[in-house]
């Protein structure tokens, strides 16, 4: 399956778009042209230009957390959504650009003039929309904004059980995920270039000259966003997906195209968490043998196929030991314990990797125990 854009074009989105933020005054014509906007008419270009102003006006210097300027997301989440499609329309990239507005752009972030400003700019900006599809906005705006202390499996259930009569917010959020995904390998691009995942695997475990993907360099400094995390942010995708396949929901063209993107970036992801934790911590030759049979093995027995908790193998009972937590602080802690058990880690990328991979070749995969009702181990 071709991606609609490599992990290099994302970096190259990226970089073009960071320049082109950072310039002042903003030339937003040249931002739009980034986004591939090609079958838009000028005032629909017009419409979208002057949302992505207000974004500008209230993100302002705001930075995510690996350093980008933060209205760079929702721009490129549109971008991506737009390269899903021939055709998008314009309320799906603006309900795209929109669609952290409730979340990220709060009356107590700023002082009471300067929020009075941007609440004008945002209604002399809708009062430019069609009377229908200014509700319609505003609707898939409120569908995709999770509150403040909402458990992520109980958001996605609402999203879903929306999409049913409102299918254009799956590929939004799609293209949120996809962007998020790629995103991490802006804080790591490659700790060892130019090595092939599947021919350290195979190398592995069928040579006997196999000598590991070991780095030249030492180990980065801490990152801040760790493997733990990473993991963390796959297991998001894998509930999504799953979610998505269990529930039938019926995905058009653009959607298809992004729910495989995903699947394709999250394997990517995957790979690169595995290679780290053998070329930095974990060295051992024949322990990196034994957990890629050990994997393999539990694997091709539906280890993967369903949510378990205490059982034979040690990747049982992962999503609800370590992922799936309503209190943050709990969650926290218990992906600082994962970060300490590299075996674990290992594992986990590796089962990833097969999971993603399952999505991908198998249109009725689902993981068992993923449901709109919760995470549970099948049998309860």
């Amino acid at each position: 399956m071709q991606p609609i854009i490599t992990t290099h074009d994302f970096f190259s989105l990226s970089s073009y778009l960071n320049y082109q933020l950072s310039g002042s005054p903003v030339n937003w014509r040249a931002v739009l042209t980034l986004m591939n906007p090609d079958h838009f008419s000028p005032s629909e270009e017009e419409l979208i230009i002057e949302t992505m102003i207000y974004l500008g006006e209230a993100y302002g210097q705001e930075k995510r957390v690996l350093g980008p300027f933060a209205v760079i997301h929702p721009i490129r989440a549109a971008s991506l959504l737009s390269r899903a499609s021939e055709s998008t329309s314009t309320l799906d990239l603006l309900t795209t650009l929109l669609h952290d507005k409730n979340e990220d752009i709060t009356e107590n972030k700023y002082t009471e003039e300067y929020w009075q400003k941007l609440e004008g700019i945002y209604q002399g900006l809708i009062k430019k929309i069609d009377s229908i599809e200014n509700w319609y906005l505003n609707e898939r705006i409120h569908f995709l904004t999770r509150d403040r202390n909402e458990p992520y499996n109980e958001y996605l259930s609402s999203l879903i059980t929306q999409a049913r009569a409102t299918p254009e917010i799956i590929k939004v959020k799609l293209a949120d995920r996809l962007d998020n995904t790629l995103d991490l390998r802006m804080d790591l691009y490659e700790d060892i270039p130019g090595v092939d995942c599947y021919q350290v695997i195979f190398e592995a475990l069928y040579t006997n000259t196999y000598a590991g993907p070991f780095a030249k360099s030492s180990h980065h400094t801490e990152r801040k966003i760790n493997g733990a995390v990473r993991l963390y942010e796959l297991f998001k995708n894998s509930v999504f997906l799953s979610l998505l396949r269990h529930e039938n929901i019926a995905l058009d063209e653009a959607a298809g195209r992004l729910f495989d993107s995903l699947a394709v970036s999250s394997i990517n992801e995957a790979q690169n968490i595995m290679l780290h934790i053998f070329a930095f911590h974990m060295r051992d030759l024949q322990k990196q043998k034994d957990i890629l049979m050990s994997v393999m093995d539990y694997c091709n027995k539906g280890g993967i196929r369903s949510i378990n908790v205490g059982g034979h193998h040690r990747l049982d009972g992962l999503f609800k030991n370590y992922f799936d937590f309503e209190n943050k602080a709990q969650l926290k802690i218990r992906l600082k314990d994962l970060y300490n058990e590299k075996e674990l880690m290992a594992g986990a990328a590796i089962a990833f990797t097969v999971i993603f991979t399952s999505f991908l070749n198998d249109r009725s995969f689902t993981i068992k125990g993923i449901t709109t009702e919760g995470i549970k181990p099948v049998g309860e």
